[in-house]
């Protein structure tokens, strides 16, 4: 599955919902340096580096529920890897947010985790399945602080049915494009990837190489079995 290739020509203006450190909407500074980037996040620390990486950006902190811009303000909103990290009952207000900032003919450009055959290995989710291991692996996770502050929690990450974000999604919309890819070796190297960001080495070379098998078999539509999910919706 390919972001880039929901987009047909150079964007007006994007919003990236969920930016964290702002790698997406830095790879769109680079590719149209004139479009009107903007981006939001509820993490503090992540919304820092965003802002020093990309300047041009407006970046700000919210969340998706209560997205602070005017009405029909992006052409193109993106949130990639998002929704299943909002509430139940935030969700359906998240997508009335992002439909409200797009202009008409806007379209939100979406990927999430998919209710496929390997959702079980969610490693997301393990802090819910093996509680005690969690604690005695992780402790407190990086994620909690933030959360905390806007009220909120850690929620289980949630594997969406195609028909799901749908409904979610509510009237006012036209699907305009559906991928899927995946199936068991992007969860299993984030499994095994799991030391390398405990020790702090991210960047070692063992643990790209399983973020390069990752991105290859989430480039493979599998199709219901697939792991992941990418729409384009359309706003009417």
């Amino acid at each position: 599955m390919n972001v880039i290739r929901q987009f047909l020509s150079k964007p007006i203006s994007v919003l990236d919902v969920g930016c964290n450190v702002g790698a997406w909407l830095g790879n769109c500074a680079k590719r149209w340096p004139d479009t009107r980037l903007a981006g939001i996040d509820i993490n503090e620390a992540s919304l820092a580096t965003a802002k020093l990486r990309v300047p041009v950006a407006d970046i700000r902190r919210s969340g998706a529920e209560a997205i602070p811009f005017e009405d029909e303000s992006f052409q193109y909103v993106t949130c990639i890897e998002v929704l299943e990290h909002l509430p139940n009952e935030l969700r359906p207000a998240a997508f009335a947010e992002i439909r409200r900032v797009l202009c008409t003919g806007g379209k939100l450009v979406m990927t999430v985790p998919h209710a496929g055959l390997f959702s079980w290995l969610d490693s997301n989710n393990m802090r819910f399945r093996f509680p005690a291991i969690y604690r005695w692996l992780i402790g407190r996770g990086k994620r909690d602080g933030n959360y905390e502050t806007l009220a909120r929690k850690v929620e289980w990450h949630e594997h969406f049915t195609l028909e799901e974000l749908i409904a979610l999604a509510g009237n006012g919309w036209e699907l305009h494009h559906v991928e899927r890819g995946g199936l068991f070796l992007y969860p299993l190297m984030d499994w095994l990837s799991w030391p390398f960001y405990k020790m702090g080495l991210s960047n070692n070379p063992i643990r790209l190489m399983f973020e390069k098998i990752a991105g290859w078999d989430y480039s493979i539509n599998f199709g219901l079995a697939s792991y992941g999910i990418l729409i384009v919706l359309r706003k009417k």
